[in-house]
């Protein structure tokens, strides 16, 4: 895959933080980061909570 910023080698890499774990296009040239669009459900650690939530006041 080329970049769309310089026109470089782009890599798949893994992008870990303390609340996000995304993968993603890193180009080896200028760095530029492009997130990789999956139609997986991607939750967070609020929403993962507030569904929980949601489900346990419904009973």
């Amino acid at each position: 895959m080329k970049c769309t910023k310089c026109s470089g080698l782009m890599v798949l890499q893994s992008f870990f933080d303390h609340f996000l774990n995304f993968e993603g296009w890193k180009c080896l040239n200028c760095g530029k980061v492009i997130a990789k669009k999956e139609k997986a459900l991607e939750f967070d650690a609020f929403g993962t909570f507030y569904q929980q939530q949601k489900a346990s006041n419904r009973s």
